[in-house]
């Protein structure tokens, strides 16, 4: 059999292949897949125009063969920058509300977010910005107990892939200079225990029904279980333009 390092070496070079990023016109035109070896994957692509956010867009596409079918598409002029398609079903035992007493309900849900993130940071003559636009798909299964003023639930979920493309542009008085990278994050399952505050109020005149707001506590992760490994590739160089 081949050494491991070129089986490693070979995977990379596909990945690399696959994932591409070029700057034309001043923008930046990136497309990257989730598993390009495999028939069956998601391709994320798009382009930066940073003088121009309207010109600055990404899609999320399912990939079947050299089919691509359009999923979500997001732009960052888009005031809140990320779009979702949203599956969720909930089944309740006791109870059936956050203002019941007691709660015990099981949920399934599986989501598919793209987006953008920036970052920027500046000062001694320079603005440093980092352009993150992402794509992740999710799902899961949990039971939960909940009575005032608690929520606990315990579950199983899939992360089938988290793709981040930070394409970084640092300005100085001299010189402009561009990077940008392709992460593909570990494809995995897990369980965890995820714990919120409920914060409820209600008429005491009238004893209307307590209306409850849930507020995201902390999710401890208890057993985890790696399926593909982390992929991190340079798709563009660092380099500069001094004018």
């Amino acid at each position: 059999p081949p050494p491991m390092k070129l089986v490693l070496l070979a995977i990379l070079l596909a990945f690399s292949l696959a994932n591409q990023m070029t700057r034309e016109d001043g923008k930046f035109h990136f497309e990257t897949d989730s598993n390009p070896e495999s028939p069956i994957g998601f391709t994320v692509k798009g382009s930066l125009n940073p003088d121009d956010e309207s010109e600055s867009n990404v899609g999320t596409f399912f990939r079947l063969a050299e089919q691509l079918i359009p999923l979500a598409q997001s732009s960052l002029s888009d005031e809140n920058k990320s779009n979702s398609l949203q599956f969720y079903r909930r089944w309740c035992f006791i109870g059936g509300g956050l203002g019941d007493a007691i709660t015990v309900c099981a949920y399934a849900n599986a989501e598919l977010w793209i987006g953008w993130e920036v970052d920027h940071d500046g000062g001694l003559g320079l603005y440093n910005v980092t352009y993150t636009p992402f794509s992740y798909l999710r799902g899961g299964v949990n039971v939960s107990a909940a009575s005032y003023p608690a929520e606990v639930s315990y579950g199983g979920y899939l992360s089938a892939y988290d793709i981040r493309v930070p394409i970084n542009l640092l300005l100085s008085d001299t010189q402009i200079c561009w990077s940008g990278d392709f992460n593909l994050f570990a494809t995995s399952a897990f369980t965890a225990i995820n714990t919120n505050l409920l914060q409820c109020q209600r008429s005491i005149p009238d004893w209307t029904p307590w209306d409850c707001d849930r507020v995201h506590g902390v999710e401890f992760q208890h057993l985890y279980f790696p399926i593909l490994d982390s992929i991190f590739i340079d798709l563009l160089p660092f380099d500069c333009l001094t004018f």
